[in-house]
C-alpha cells in the first residue's frame, strides 16, 4: 500500500471532484416530509428543463456494460505489473533510483500503523510528502534511516497524523535494477491463484469485470445519457460560479501542498495560471453546469426526490474531510449547503438509472 502518495492522489481527486459538482444552484431541493416545487428557477429566471435537451430518449437507452477484450488485456497487464519483480542492487541512494523500502513511523513516540508500510519509492517523483524522498538520497543498502517530516493537515486523512511530526525509520532493503515481469501463462495463474490454466482464469477476469461494471451502472449510465443532451442556455450566474469554483480546487491543492497558485497549474501540465484560465477552464466549468443542470432535469422529469436520512449521510462524508476547518458539523453545512444538495441529488438520479435503464452485457 502506497500510503503517502496514495492518499495524495486519493484528496487530489476529492478536491476535483468538488470543484465539478460544486457551482451551486440554489436547488432547495425537496425532502421527505414536505416536497418542493423542482422547477424552482435557477438565477436569470431559467428552469433546468428549460435549459436541457435531449437528443434521444434516455428511457429507450441500452447502457452497455459489456467487458471488451481490451478490458480483459488491461486487467491481465495490471495484474502482471503486481507480481513484476526486479532486479536487487546493493549500494548508495541516489536521486533517480526506485528502492523498496520498509517505513515505520511515530508520532509522539507511538506507531502510526498509517504511516508504515513496505513499498517502492522513486526518489525525485515527488509521490511522496515532501522531504521524505530526499532524507533517502546517499543511504546504503540495508541499513536504516531515521528523519523527521512535519505533515501538512490533509495528507493521510488521520487527524493523529496530520498536522504532527513524524518520526521515520526507514530500512532501504535494495535498488530497483532491471524489471522482471511475469509471462501469463499456467504456471503464472497457478502461483497467484486457484485456477490451472490461463482460459479458466481469464474467465474468471471477465466475470469480475463485469459483476464491476454491473455495480457501476448507474456511472455508465449517467456517461452515455450526458452524451445525449444538450444544452440549450447555460445560465451565466452558474457558469461563474462555476469558474470560480474550479478555480478553487486548485486553489486548495496548492495550499495543501504548500506551493503557490501558479506552481499548482504547471504541475497539472499548464504553462501558467493564465494558460489554464484562457484554455480548459470554461470547458470545465460548462461541463459541471451541465452536470448539474441534467440532475436536476432528469429529478423534475421524473419526480425523483430525496430524503432526509440520504441527505444527513452526504453531509456526514463530506464533513468528514473538512471537520478541522469548522467548529461543527451545523457551520459546515449552513456554509456549504447549496453544494451538499447538489451532491445528494446527484446520488438519487444516479441511483434511479440504475434500478430503471436498460443495460446489455454483450
Amino acid at each position: 500500500m502506497e500510503f503517502i502518495k496514495e492518499n495524495k492522489k486519493i484528496i487530489m481527486i476529492i478536491v476535483l471532484c468538488i470543484a465539478l459538482f460544486a457551482g451551486g444552484i440554489g436547488i432547495g431541493m425537496f425532502l421527505a416530509g414536505g416536497k418542493e416545487e423542482v422547477q424552482k428557477k435557477l438565477g436569470g429566471n431559467y428552469k433546468a428543463v428549460d435549459c436541457i435537451e435531449f437528443e434521444e430518449d434516455y428511457n429507450k437507452l441500452e447502457v452497455s456494460l459489456a467487458v471488451s477484450q481490451e478490458d480483459i488485456d488491461a486487467e491481465i497487464d495490471s495484474i502482471k505489473e503486481q507480481h513484476t519483480t526486479y532486479e536487487q542492487k546493493m549500494g548508495n541512494v541516489a536521486d533517480g533510483d526506485m528502492i523498496y523500502a520498509n517505513i515505520v513511523g511515530y508520532v509522539n513516540g507511538k506507531r502510526a500503523d498509517d504511516a508504515c508500510t513496505e513499498d517502492f519509492v522513486i526518489i525525485g517523483s515527488g509521490d511522496w510528502i515532501e522531504g521524505f524522498e530526499d532524507a533517502l538520497i546517499g543511504i546504503k543498502t540495508g541499513t536504516t534511516a531515521e528523519f523527521t517530516i512535519s505533515v501538512p493537515n490533509g495528507s493521510f486523512g488521520n487527524k493523529d497524523i496530520d498536522g504532527h511530526d513524524i518520526l521515520y525509520n526507514v530500512k532501504v532493503e535494495y535498488i530497483c535494477g532491471d524489471s522482471i515481469v511475469p509471462e501469463y501463462n499456467n504456471e503464472f495463474v497457478q502461483s497467484i491463484s486457484d485456477y490451472e490454466t490461463t482460459e479458466e482464469y481469464t474467465n474468471y477476469i471477465k466475470e469480475k469485470l463485469l459483476e464491476e461494471n454491473q455495480t457501476d451502472r448507474a456511472d455508465y449510465a449517467w456517461t452515455d445519457v450526458m452524451d445525449i443532451c444538450k444544452v440549450k442556455t447555460y445560465p451565466e450566474d452558474m457558469l461563474e460560479k462555476a469558474r470560480d469554483t474550479v478555480l478553487q480546487g486548485y486553489y486548495d491543492m496548492a495550499e495543501l501542498y504548500g506551493c503557490t497558485e501558479e506552481e499548482v497549474f504547471i504541475e497539472f501540465g499548464y504553462k501558467s495560471k493564465e494558460d489554464f484560465v484562457n484554455g480548459d477552464l470554461e470547458e470545465l466549468a460548462k461541463d459541471t453546469v451541465k452536470e448539474q443542470l441534467l440532475a436536476r432535469a432528469l429529478a423534475s422529469r421524473e419526480n425523483i426526490s430525496y430524503t432526509q436520512e440520504e441527505y444527513d449521510e452526504v453531509v456526514d462524508d463530506e464533513y468528514y474531510y473538512y471537520e478541522d476547518e469548522y467548529s461543527s458539523k451545523e457551520e459546515y453545512e449552513k456554509e456549504n449547503k447549496e453544494e451538499l444538495e447538489d451532491l445528494v441529488l446527484m446520488n438519487v438520479v444516479k441511483k434511479w438509472m440504475a434500478d430503471n435503464l436498460k443495460y446489455v452485457t454483450e
